[in-house]
């Protein structure tokens, strides 16, 4: 639930700090749960505000106040002690802010995710950091008077009083390939602050400075790490979140590649820990137990799997009952605040920001030492001159995200432009063969992938920058051949060098029935979507896509296309509830569309939203208007 507010204003700043920390706490109220914690400063020209909630669970104060400094954290900054040495982390922010103070480029040494803001009441400064991909989030919002920071966009709109309005440019994006490319966010006027940057604001001086490493520069180095130095940055991540968090950890262990070299790095440290594995693919699970069996010394391990043996009366199969979609994206709007894929829209979106208090460890960022955006014939492709090799680069990134149907021409090309702009940036610091792809995927997709940067308590060793150092310094056969996880293992856990990770066997596969696309038109609220679906911006043809789902023979890329098309034309409804919490704001696409007014019957929540908007008169003339 984690909210950090961080402003330079060049008048009043008391009086609008205390109006916007109102309505920013009005509007998260409910999805905190109401148990956030404020703590905060206001200077004469700057401001630091945090919101978090003290559940005992990690030692690491996300809100650190001394006499000089004042200093906010998203997320722990795992890997801290390689920095300033071994502090106790309730003395350790003030002694980190001031150590990357004097030297900026130390910060990138701490695994991501982690933002870190800090405030100098007497020098009326403040800094801000990003880490070296970007994970830990930061959204900036100009003011015509200075800035407002914040790890939520809408937070940062809230807070200056901005009404917030959908971003053509960032939306454009996500209706091509299902993200927001480059700094763009869903809202006008937000932009997310890239990786490895350093902000100044200097309130006596009235000046902002921004600094960032291009990081190419340090990925892609001849004096990359060894894997000796990695397994040992590796070593000092686990170390620090058996320091940060007390207790055992719990750490995944699938038959994979990643788990593996995670599990490992802790395992080898000697720490206490709960292996925790899934009977998800055939196969697999047995792999997992093979390593554990392995192991010297026994290490708890816990398994979700079906009872074997067991039998089961049979029951008649209940049809599934159709869920209202609309409703559900925005309830995923309101949580995430437009930056979740709408891959999620089938999954049950949280109630609450401050439902998770258990620490999650995972293999995420390994993907760059395995070619995730490799095409089949990388190898053969990457002996091309360096123009064609571009071109096929460039050509194999935009089939792959881009859908052959649905998304409009403009939405392609904004896609294609920021591929090549990219690709081109890599070749500029000197990535001239297939890691432009693995560059491409780090400063574009990892930062944005998943959850990891989206709340705290998410622990991703493998998003070290010794790990991607390491990660880059492999040529693309061996990404291929996953060496760097191979030394990795046979350095952290020698029983484990020689069992070969898992891979699904293509004859298991084929004995299962394929996949039923999930087809949008099957919801329960389907005339409504189709009516939303009628004019989304970004989008064209999505009538022929939904007739195809109505008749239930879509693809899955088609079905990808539908949600992510819903997912857009919801977000005006998130909007209005958005700037419902400031004083005046104009009306949205929606608002400025709606019905005109009339006697409203008692109905639903969701009836009485879509009654605001221009989705009254479609829901009227629907098969629910007119129960």
């Amino acid at each position: 639930m984690e909210t950090l507010i961080a402003y330079t204003v060049a008048h009043d700043s008391a009086a609008r700090a205390a109006a916007g920390r109102a309505r920013v706490e009005a509007y998260y109220g409910d999805l905190w749960k109401h148990e956030a914690k404020h703590q905060g400063y206001d200077g004469l020209t700057v401001g630091l505000h945090m919101w978090d909630r003290h559940d005992g669970t990690c030692l690491w104060p996300f809100w650190h106040d001394t006499a000089d400094v004042r200093v906010a954290s998203v997320h722990a900054p795992l890997g801290y002690q390689r920095v300033i040495g071994d502090i106790k982390p309730c003395d350790a922010p003030a002694q980190l802010a001031k150590a990357v103070r004097r030297t900026p480029a130390s910060f990138l040494e701490l695994a991501p995710p982690f933002t870190l803001a800090v405030l100098d009441p007497s020098e009326e400064r403040l800094d801000l950091f990003t880490d070296s991909i970007g994970v830990g989030r930061l959204f900036q919002l100009r003011l015509p008077d200075g800035w407002v920071w914040s790890n939520r966009p809408a937070a940062a709109l809230l807070f200056a009083g901005v009404p917030a309005v959908a971003a053509a440019r960032g939306w454009s994006f996500a209706a091509a390939c299902g993200w927001f490319m480059d700094d763009s966010t869903p809202y006008d006027g937000v932009l997310a602050v890239p990786g490895a940057t350093h902000i100044v604001a200097d309130g006596y001086r009235r000046q902002r400075t921004v600094s960032r490493i291009e990081m190419t520069s340090v990925w892609s180095t001849d004096d990359a790490d060894t894997a000796e130095e990695t397994a040992a940055a590796l070593q000092d991540v686990a170390r620090s979140v058996d320091s940060l968090w007390p207790g055992q950890a719990t750490v995944d262990l699938s038959g994979g590649r990643d788990s593996r070299v995670v599990a490992g790095a802790f395992l080898s440290t000697g720490v206490d820990v709960k292996l925790n594995s899934y009977d998800a693919v055939p196969g697999e699970l047995e792999v997992a137990e093979s390593l554990v069996q392995l192991l010297e010394q026994p290490v708890e391990h816990v398994v979700s799997r079906k009872a074997p043996g067991r039998p089961v009366a049979a029951k008649p199969i209940a049809k599934p009952q159709p869920l209202e979609m609309v409703n559900r994206a925005l309830r995923w709007h309101r949580y995430a605040e437009g930056l979740r894929p709408a891959s999620y829209l089938f999954h049950t979106p949280p109630a609450t920001l401050a439902g998770v208090a258990h620490l999650a460890i995972g293999g995420a960022g390994g993907e760059v030492a395995h070619g995730h955006f490799y095409p089949r014939d990388v190898l053969q492709l990457d002996a091309l001159p360096l123009p064609s090799k571009l071109n096929a680069f460039s050509n194999h990134l935009q089939g792959r995200l881009v859908a052959a149907a649905g998304p409009a021409r403009e939405a392609r090309a904004v896609v294609a432009e920021q591929v090549e702009r990219v690709l081109r940036t890599a070749v500029h610091g000197g990535i001239e063969n297939a890691t432009m792809l693995d560059y491409f995927y780090v400063v574009e997709r990892l930062r944005r992938w998943g959850t990891t940067g989206e709340r705290t308590g998410v622990v991703s060793p493998l998003l070290i920058p010794s790990f991607v150092r390491s990660a880059f310094a492999l040529d693309p056969a061996q990404r291929v051949d996953n060496a760097l996880h191979r030394e990795l293992v046979r350095r952290l856990v020698p029983a484990w060098a020689d069992v070969p990770f898992f891979k699904p066997s293509p004859t298991v596969s084929t004995r299962r029935s394929p996949a039923k696309v999930r087809c949008l038109a099957d919801a329960a609220d389907r005339d409504l979507i189709e009516q939303l679906l009628k004019d989304v911006d970004g989008f064209e043809s999505l009538d022929t896509l939904w007739a195809a789902s109505v008749a239930g023979a879509s693809s899955a890329a088609g079905e990808a296309t539908l949600r992510q098309a819903l997912w857009r034309a919801t977000f005006d409804q998130h909007l209005d509830e958005v700037n419902r919490h400031l004083p005046s704001a104009p009306a949205t696409k929606a608002a400025l569309q709606q019905a005109p007014k009339q006697p409203v019957p008692r109905r639903s929540p969701l009836v009485r939203k879509i009654a605001r908007t221009k989705l009254w008169r479609a829901y009227r003339r629907s098969s629910f208007g007119r129960k």
